[in-house]
């Protein structure tokens, strides 16, 4: 029964749809701050047909009482409250008590734009070869906000999967059958990265999108997770990075990992060394892929090129001796940039102009 019509929230007495189209699962810890704000985000959605289901994971702060009192409000809200046990365990008990045909992911500093559930249920109910559809953020909270783009079809977003996650987590919907019938609930091993992880283990079994449409507003603050365990987060990063590696028949050697980290976390340096290390380390990717098949060759060529496009727009106050690094790599260099952004880029290595420097009256990532 479709429930495009009914009212905006469901109170105490009406009945609880048997099997929603939706299953939302948001894990929480102590997150009364931003939680009702989360919540509400839900409840507004211009799609009705759905449920939430919130695990909370231990709170000791006035978490408990919000939950109880938007459960008796609403009743398409679940509740499991849950000892501190870590946020992996907390998301796979969300699936486990998820009846949806999707499942949504949600966290409890974020917020849903009206119309993120229609958009991605409508475009997973068209595209049925799509497991996981993810979608464009807004970053809030911080000095400044951003809309980030991530990588629209499935190719860029395997391939992007080498360096890093292609999805935002708590923008991404799910065919929950893909889930139970590949046994590919979150994996505590991945500590802090369990998203990066399971996306790359779902990549075997299904294909990705993300709608070109900002459908969730992402906060930044310094109680974040990628704050607090950055350390952890990266070292989990990189195992799976090496993992992937694997696949392509490479074992990298210390320097080749530690470039590949380096790279993969933007921490670019803004010399010629850096320059012909990196192409170098390119073209043993390429060549990898080539022999192995693992991911799309043209795809993984445009985001190799996308890469080594933004490690040499870093070095542009090196000058010549960048320019000439950079077209060392035809390949790369031809798949990223159009004739005019490459114009942009020869003369400001010319003129050593930093790289975020307006220059010929244009800004952006060539300019």
């Amino acid at each position: 029964m479709s429930s495009r019509g009914a009212s905006q929230l469901h109170t105490i007495g009406c009945p609880i749809p048997a099997s929603p189209r939706i299953s939302c699962v948001l894990a929480v810890c102590n997150g009364q701050a931003h939680l009702p704000e989360s919540i509400r985000s839900i409840q507004t959605q211009t799609f009705h047909d759905w449920e939430l289901i919130v695990v909370d994971d231990g709170s000791t702060d006035r978490t408990p009482q919000i939950l109880d009192q938007v459960q008796h409000e609403d009743t398409r809200i679940r509740v499991h409250t849950q000892s501190k046990q870590g946020l992996v365990a907390a998301l796979n008990q969300g699936i486990m008590m998820a009846r949806g045909e999707y499942i949504a992911r949600m966290d409890a500093d974020d917020i849903s734009m009206p119309d993120r559930f229609a958009v991605q249920l409508e475009y997973l109910d068209d595209h049925h070869d799509i497991g996981i559809c993810g979608s464009w953020i807004e970053t809030f909270g911080a000095k400044t906000s951003e809309i980030v783009e991530y990588p629209r079809d499935d190719g860029a977003i395997r391939c992007q999967l080498l360096f890093a996650p292609s999805l935002a987590h708590p923008a991404t919907m799910f065919r929950r059958s893909l889930i139970v019938d590949h046994h590919l609930f979150y994996d505590e091993r991945a500590v802090h990265a369990e998203d990066y992880d399971l996306w790359v283990r779902a990549s075997r079994h299904t294909r990705f999108a993300n709608v070109p449409i900002t459908l969730l507003r992402y906060r930044i603050h310094p109680q974040q997770v990628g704050h607090l365990f950055e350390a952890k987060m990266d070292e989990t990063a990189q195992a799976i990075r090496i993992a992937q590696l694997a696949r392509l028949g490479i074992t990298p050697v210390p320097d080749e990992a530690h470039l590949h980290q380096q790279i993969s976390r933007w921490k670019f340096e803004p010399s010629t060394t850096f320059l012909s290390a990196t192409r170098i380390w390119f073209d043993k990717l390429i060549d990898a892929n080539r022999m192995t098949g693992v991911y799309p060759e043209t795809e993984f060529l445009t985001v190799l090129g996308t890469w080594w496009s933004n490690v040499c727009l870093v070095a542009t106050t090196e000058g010549w001796r960048t320019l000439i690094e950079c077209w060392r790599a035809p390949r790369l260099a031809r798949s990223a940039w159009s004739p005019w952004e490459h114009l942009k880029f020869a003369l400001k290595c010319l003129f050593r102009k930093h790289p975020h420097t307006k220059f010929l009256g244009m800004r952006g990532v060539a300019n």
